[in-house]
């Protein structure tokens, strides 16, 4: 375990705009600790544990010998001095890093039975396992674990609702003389509420017209909308990251390998051009998914909200594929920016292109996405 420096990990969480890289469970427990739902069903069984900060952390050189074997990111549980004062620092630790259990069980305070422990344990090296804590990633994840927490912990950030409220308004702006019979220049103030209304409260009156185009009832209403926000929040996202990986490639393609030999770098550059291959990939299957989805949207702009329904309802099997793929190549990126922050030319010694192109290989090695489609049997 490791005491944390308060200020800088405060200042990294309220940098982030986004909960891909942050699992911020101080920030839940304040706004959602009182209800019913929150105690009834929380994600962790350690209430000391169910209020720490989570995050993919970028591992330093001085930090590498804390691992069995080498890797670039480690996913990093903060246990705060006080959940509502994060300026006080906590303690630290890794999960994966030598000694796991033993290091937990020292850190986290209170566990009454080795089941809980275990529980939770388990399901930290599943979040470890993800490529970031995209919300709708994360809850499929979880689900087909037959974990079920309370769906607080699955809110999307202000931060990313504040980025994204232009964008979800324009969307919805095609139904809302569907929806609501209405037009003029009030058409977009109207958009924009509703877009606000899905985005942070599904389950709103307002909401109602829209509930019945869709014509779906109860659970499966707020599971039909959680679906829908997800395929917003990854169109949404791979705008965003559209001009990223165009800075990118050429800066990936373009590393110098220094003390190396003819061999590696030939091996390296080899390396390079398949982990390209592999996101581009990945990539062209996440935009056939999303042309899927909007083709059922024209459908429901159209007036045929059957289509949208019925993509609605499977959509949830997508999430971990898509959210896998973007959260593998979002990582990718902003490992490479953190390690090379500067224009320059980027550089590397052998050894640690080594390391870290391989860390990139294994990653995408796992997602599915990467693959290529498996045909259907005819019928």
């Amino acid at each position: 375990m490791r005491n944390t420096d308060g200020r800088r990990d405060l200042s990294l969480i309220r940098a982030s705009g986004s909960t891909t890289r942050v699992l911020n469970l101080a920030l839940v427990y304040e706004r959602f600790g009182e209800t019913e739902e929150y105690n009834d069903k929380p994600l962790f069984r350690n209430k000391r544990l169910n209020r720490a900060l989570i995050l993919k952390h970028a591992v330093r050189a001085n930090e590498r010998d804390l691992f069995v074997r080498p890797i670039s990111t480690a996913t990093k549980v903060i246990l705060p001095y006080a959940a509502g004062q994060l300026e006080l620092g906590g303690i630290s630790f890794m999960i994966g890093e030598r000694g796991f259990e033993r290091i937990m069980r020292q850190t986290v305070e209170g566990y009454t039975s080795d089941s809980d422990f275990q529980a939770d344990a388990d399901l930290l090296r599943v979040l470890a396992s993800l490529p970031s804590f995209d919300p709708f990633l994360m809850r499929e994840r979880l689900r087909h674990m037959g974990i079920d927490p309370a769906r607080a912990y699955f809110d999307l950030a202000e931060a990313d609702i504040a980025r994204m409220r232009q964008f979800v308004g324009a969307e919805i702006g095609q139904l809302v003389n569907l929806a609501f019979a209405t037009g003029g220049r009030d058409a977009g103030d109207l958009s924009q509420r509703m877009a606000e209304k899905l985005m942070t409260d599904e389950t709103a009156k307002s909401l109602d017209p829209l509930r019945q185009t869709l014509r779906l009832t109860g659970e499966e209403y707020i599971e039909g909308v959680f679906a829908w926000k997800g395929f917003l929040y990854y169109k949404w996202l791979m705008g965003e990251l559209k001009p990223q990986l165009e800075l990118f490639r050429p800066r990936f393609a373009g590393l110098r390998i220094t003390q190396s030999s003819s061999e590696e770098r030939r091996e390296l550059a080899e390396s390079r051009r398949d982990i390209l291959g592999q996101m581009d990939s990945a990539l062209g299957r996440v935009n056939e998914t999303l042309l899927e989805y909007g083709a059922a949207f024209a459908a429901l702009a159209d007036g045929q909200p059957g289509a949208f329904r019925a993509f609605l309802l499977k959509a949830p099997s997508l999430f971990i594929p898509m959210g896998e793929a973007v959260g593998v190549i979002k990582h990718i990126d902003s490992f490479w920016r953190f390690r090379f922050p500067d224009s320059g030319s980027p550089i590397m010694q052998a050894d640690e292109a080594i390391e870290v192109l391989h860390d990139f290989e294994t990653t995408l090695s796992g997602v599915e996405f990467t693959k290529p489609p498996v045909a259907s049997d005819a019928a």
